[in-house]
Order: C-alpha cells, then sequence, then structure tokens
C-alpha cells in the first residue's frame, strides 16, 4: 500500500495540474506532499509485485537507496513549497512537468526489474524539458534543446545497452546484474550504460546542458535538476552497470581519471562566469566527476559495502546541499548577514570543511581511493588530487560568495523552504550515517587533512586579490556555444555569406565549402539517427503497454 500511495501521488497531481479552477490548485497542492510519500516504503520496507502491469513490477526500495530516497523527499518536497510561492505565470506546463519527473524518479527509485526502471528513467528525461523551458523565452528554448540533443543521445546509448540486456536475460531483477555470473559477455552494455547515464550526471564533455538548463530555469526547477534528478544518472550505474568483473576493474582508472577531470574542469569553468545559478551549475558538474571518483572506487574493490555506503552518503549530502545554495538565489541572499550566514554553511560544507557533512562525505571518498592506492591499482598522487577537489570547490564557493552579495533585494523575503532545506543539508546526512554505521569521529589527522586544502583556497584569494584576477570569461554552455555557431554558419541557408576567398585559392575555398556542406548534413543526420533511436525504446515500452491493454481487456 505504502508503495502504491508513493506512486500515486504524484501521478494524480499531474493529471490534476494541466486543469484550471479547483482541479489545478489541488494539483498544485499535492507537490509538496507527493514526495513526502516515498518515505512510507523506506519506512515499512515493502517489497511488492504487481503482476498484473506491463511485464509485472517488481517494486521496493533496496536498503543501499535509502539516502536517495531520502534526498528526494526532502529536497523535492521542499522546493515544491518554494515553488507554489515564486513560480508565477502560466503555471500549468511547469507543474504538470514536475508531478510527472517525480513520478518518474519515484519509479527509478524503487524499480527492482529493467523495464520498471527504464520507464522511469525516461518520463525523468523528457518531463524535465516541461520545467526548463517554463519561461519560453529565447534562451529557454535554447537551453530545452541542448538538453534534449544531449538526452536523445544519452537515451540511445542507454536503449541499446537495454535492448542487449534483455535480449540476454528478459525483464530481469536488477539485484541479479550485480552478480558475476550476469556480466560474461555484456561488458559493451555495460559501457553504453556508464556512457548514457554520464549525460544526466554531467560528465564531461557531456556536461554543456547543466550551465545552459540552470541559469534560465526557475529556481525550485534548478534545486531539483542539479540536487535530484542528475541523481538518476548515478542510479542508472549502480542498478544496470554494477561493478562486478574484471574489466570493469581494469577501465576503473579510466574512468578515475575521467572523474577528476571533471571535477577540475566544472572549477575552472565555473571561475569564469558572472551568474550566480551558472557559478552553482559548474560547481554540480564538478560534484558529479567527484561522484565518478567514488563509483570508480567502488569499482576497484566492489564487494566491499562500505564504499557502496559512502557513495550514497556522497549523493546525499551533495542533493541537499546544493539544492540549498539554488534555493539561497530565489532569496536575495545579500540582503542581510543572516541570508549570507545561511548561504555560507552550506558552501562551506560543500568544499568539505571540517565537522560540516561534507567533511564526513569526502573522508569516506578519500578512504576508498586511499584503499585503491593501497592495492597498486591507482596513482599513488591520486589521493593528493582528490584533496585539491577540495581547494578547488572553495575557491568557487568564494566566487558564489561575492556573486550572492551583490544581490540585495530587500523586498524579497527569506522562505522557510530555504532555511529548512539549509539546515537538513547541515544535519540529515550526519543522522543517516550515525543510523547506518558510517560515522567518522573527528580527530586531529583528519581534521587538519580537511583543512589543509581550505587554507590552500584562502591563500590563492589573497594572492588573486593582490594581483588582480584575470580576465578570462567562457560563455555559458562552453563548448556548445562555438558548435552552435559552427552549424548556424555551416548548414542554416538564412544566413549571410562567408567573406569570399581571394581569388588567388579557388581550390582551396571549394573544398572549404565542401568541408562545411558535409559537416553540416553529417551532423543533421547524427540528430535524425539519435532521436530515431531513442523513439525505439519509447515505441517499444507504448506496444508493450497496448498488447498488456489488450490482453486485460481480453
Amino acid at each position: 500500500m505504502s508503495i502504491a500511495v508513493a506512486l500515486l501521488l504524484p501521478l494524480l497531481g499531474a493529471l490534476l495540474s494541466p486543469f484550471g479552477g479547483r482541479a489545478g490548485v489541488w494539483g498544485r497542492r499535492l507537490a509538496p506532499i507527493a514526495p513526502l510519500a516515498l518515505l512510507l516504503p523506506l519506512a515499512t520496507g515493502e517489497q511488492v509485485r504487481w503482476s498484473w502491469a506491463l511485464l509485472g513490477l517488481d517494486l521496493g526500495v533496496d536498503p543501499w537507496v535509502a539516502p536517495f530516497v531520502l534526498l528526494t523527499a526532502l529536497a523535492w518536497g521542499l522546493a515544491a513549497w518554494f515553488a507554489l510561492d515564486t513560480v508565477t505565470g502560466d503555471t500549468r506546463r511547469f507543474w504538470l512537468g514536475w508531478s510527472l519527473s517525480l513520478w518518474g524518479m519515484a519509479l527509478v527509485l524503487l524499480a527492482q526489474t529493467l523495464v520498471a526502471f527504464y520507464l522511469g528513467y525516461v518520463v525523468v528525461s523528457l518531463a524535465a524539458y516541461m520545467i526548463i523551458i517554463h519561461a519560453r523565452s529565447d534562451a529557454a528554448w535554447r537551453a530545452g534543446r541542448v538538453y534534449l540533443l544531449l538526452a536523445f543521445a544519452g537515451e540511445a546509448a542507454i536503449v541499446s545497452g537495454v535492448l542487449i540486456l534483455a535480449g540476454h536475460y528478459g525483464n530481469v531483477q536488477l539485484a541479479l546484474l550485480a552478480t558475476p555470473a550476469y556480466a560474461v559477455g555484456l561488458e559493451e552494455a555495460r559501457w553504453l550504460l556508464i556512457g548514457g547515464f554520464a549525460v544526466k550526471l554531467g560528465i564531461v564533455p557531456l556536461h554543456v546542458w547543466l550551465p545552459l538548463a540552470h541559469p534560465i530555469a526557475p529556481v525550485p526547477a534548478s534545486a531539483i535538476l542539479s540536487g535530484v534528478i542528475v541523481k538518476a544518472g548515478l542510479l542508472g550505474w549502480l542498478k544496470l552497470a554494477p561493478p562486478q568483473s574484471a574489466e570493469t576493474l581494469a577501465g576503473a582508472p579510466t574512468l578515475l581519471a575521467l572523474g577528476l577531470l571533471t571535477a577540475f574542469t566544472g572549477v575552472l569553468l565555473g571561475l569564469t562566469q558572472s551568474k550566480l545559478k551558472t557559478v552553482l551549475a559548474y560547481s554540480t558538474i564538478s560534484q558529479m566527476g567527484l561522484v565518478l571518483v567514488g563509483f570508480a572506487a567502488l569499482s576497484l574493490d566492489p564487494g566491499d559495502d562500505r564504499w557502496l555506503a559512502a557513495l550514497g552518503l556522497l549523493a546525499l549530502h551533495h542533493g541537499l546541499t546544493k539544492g540549498s545554495l539554488f534555493l539561497a538565489c530565489g532569496c536575495s541572499p545579500g540582503s542581510s548577514r543572516l541570508r549570507m550566514l545561511l548561504l555560507a554553511l552550506p558552501a562551506l560544507s560543500l568544499a568539505a570543511a571540517p565537522l560540516a557533512t561534507g567533511f564526513l562525505a569526502k573522508a569516506w571518498l578519500k578512504r576508498a581511493v586511499d584503499a585503491g592506492i593501497g592495492g597498486g591499482q591507482l596513482w599513488p598522487f591520486t589521493y593528493t588530487l582528490v584533496s585539491l577537489t577540495s581547494a578547488a570547490t572553495a575557491l568557487l564557493m568564494w566566487r558564489v560568495w561575492v556573486l550572492a552579495m551583490r544581490e540585495r533585494d530587500a523586498g524579497q523575503p527569506l522562505h522557510p523552504a530555504w532555511a529548512l532545506l539549509t539546515l537538513a543539508a547541515l544535519s540529515v546526512p550526519w543522522l543517516w550515517a550515525a543510523s547506518s554505521g558510517s560515522l567518522i569521529a573527528p580527530t586531529l589527522s583528519n581534521v587538519w587533512v580537511a583543512l589543509w586544502p581550505l587554507l590552500l583556497a584562502v591563500a590563492v584569494v589573497l594572492l588573486g586579490r593582490a594581483w588582480g584576477r584575470p580576465g578570462v570569461r567562457f560563455p555559458e554552455g562552453d563548448i556548445v556555444v562555438p558548435l552552435e555557431r559552427s552549424a548556424a554558419h555551416f548548414g542554416a541557408p538564412s544566413l549571410p555569406r562567408a567573406p569570399s576567398v581571394p581569388h588567388t585559392a579557388p581550390a582551396r575555398a571549394a573544398l572549404a565549402r565542401a568541408l562545411a556542406g558535409s559537416l553540416a548534413r553529417s551532423l543533421a543526420g547524427a540528430e535524425g539517427l539519435l532521436r530515431e533511436l531513442t523513439m525505439v525504446g519509447l515505441l517499444l515500452l507504448l506496444v508493450g503497454v497496448l498488447v498488456w491493454l489488450l490482453l486485460w481487456l481480453g
């Protein structure tokens, strides 16, 4: 019964939200309550099998999924309360996308079989588009277009991996995929799934949708996109592509290097930005790099449940903290000292300051990396690089502080949802760690290990203020901007002609035009192929639903 309630409430909200009058009001009022219903199956431990549903639905909360459920219930519920009071205009499409996204996320969390997870993931991906484009401005349409293109690319890889798994095992129980016997000969599926879910997480170079979507989406939408929805990619890794084989172990150092690259690239690009929400978006990219580092560390020792628990703790800490920081953007944080304090505390936690929840999460991540080094599977300097990510994050949080100080609007109230989410970010990960046996007692040694990167960041800030900050600026979306310009220049007939080339090089000019036309056609063909591959998965689901309905009615 608890699982049915957790799935029916957001679905009811989605059904009521598009209507006006009382129905629409009730649909919106369900928004802050529906996420809390996920706590019911977490508390009861209910497991159900609905054999009447499409291919059968096995649903329940695995113990290691508990921190993700807790994150979704708290962050999504408080962000919904914030949205009720702040999102304006024609909000019917927004609330439809909001409720459908929650329904899909609930299915992702509860899914025990392949089809159930894929159905939930597709719904999350497509419904999130509606909350990104809420403003319906040119910038919103652009952000939505880039998001959809990357979502299609990710879905193409994911549906390919899902079809390979389904071809071997059918609608397999996801718990079985974590056993070595189910890994034989399926490494191609595993790497397709890892690449496809990396899009949702924003791993470099698949990150460009995040800094475009966050500045234009409403504040509460940014909070759940960055705090919760990106974690659907991590759940996809852990449920559909769990580390369990020699091939995954061999690829772990590569994944770890990509994670560190993402962590530092997100910071470097974020430091060049001038909008608060854009800086926070690049911060999310950097933190998802650390999540990939944790996944790589788990791949080095998949039999140790401590690293799986540490990854869940890292996700819980980041989701609550980043949700709090994004809600701050809608409360004019520079208006008072209290508001700046509410901003500073989660920012310090994100930088893994001693005694903060980030300190606890980062300590477990370092232990996992240290175990990989001790086993001779990682480079000795890896531990230092992971420690330096705290210094990099602190620099980015300093940039957040500077930009937040400029946002002073005394008429903008301090919303209680922001204060409550900040309190949750500072306390809930500690409470969960205590209940799961993951506490790490602060000692002089581990406090110093957490403190020296922050002192290094302070020194860099002081040197930067003395010498002057370089005026380097990257546009939001970084690498997508030159790609858009190239596509527009080579593929759009309405654009002005390019300047003529000198008469002395007609052959070179003809070659350049031919290459440009070929590139434009290739890009258009690739986009079309991605759409077709994604539609394969959706059509398979629709056909399955139709067959199920005919059998049920008959």
